[in-house]
């Protein structure tokens, strides 16, 4: 008796389990950390990532707790110092005093994308900021890294710069990119069945 091959190459992956799925590390918040460091992303959560390197061990990965999570916003309490925040943002504890990593990037409908990477070492007990912009047709990604710091005078919050970042790529910006160059012509409609 001989048995066909297709059934088998449909029987291969089903045998195989989830290891054929797509697999994701996620950033974990340390649980026990007596006086950490504190960081906000804003702007493109579903696409941004947080490594913290230790020893020369990285640790962390997508902020997103998984593949599926629809929520866009974390709030943990951090001073908003004046910005009207209600969508899109992540807030979380990170371990001072190691070099930290936050990758951020852009994903459009039309292929086009832009990533930016900046690296810092937060200190503890201190407010961190990346705020990344970008957009259909505006042909980059720039990133924003702030101090999250109390006002001299009053209660208040502020955001001021923060000079003890450097970038993966030497810049705050990064140009945007197409998988598909028919798409860099804003004209051009793709493949639709239904037109």
């Amino acid at each position: 008796m001989r048995l066909s091959r297709t059934p088998w190459l449909f029987a291969v992956p089903l045998l195989g389990g989830c290891q054929f799925l797509p697999h994701h590390e996620f950033f974990k918040a340390p649980e026990n950390e007596p006086n950490p460091a504190w960081v906000r992303i804003v702007n493109y959560t579903q696409h941004s990532e947080l490594f913290q390197f230790e020893n020369g061990v990285r640790t962390g990965g997508l902020i997103r707790r998984n593949e599926f999570v629809l929520v866009h916003t974390q709030d943990k309490g951090m001073p908003k110092a004046g910005q009207d925040l209600t969508f899109n943002y992540y807030e979380t504890q990170v371990r001072p005093d190691l070099e930290t990593h936050v990758d951020m990037s852009y994903i459009g409908d039309r292929t086009d994308s832009c990533t930016v990477s900046a690296r810092f070492t937060p200190k503890a007990g201190r407010y961190y900021q990346f705020l990344m912009e970008s957009g259909y047709g505006v042909g980059k990604c720039t990133l924003y890294p702030t101090l999250i710091e109390r006002d001299e005078n009053g209660p208040g919050w502020h955001l001021s710069p923060n000079p003890d970042v450097t970038y993966g790529k030497g810049s705050n910006e990064s140009q945007t990119s197409y998988f598909m160059e028919l798409y860099r012509d804003p004209n051009y409609q793709g493949f639709n069945p239904g037109r």
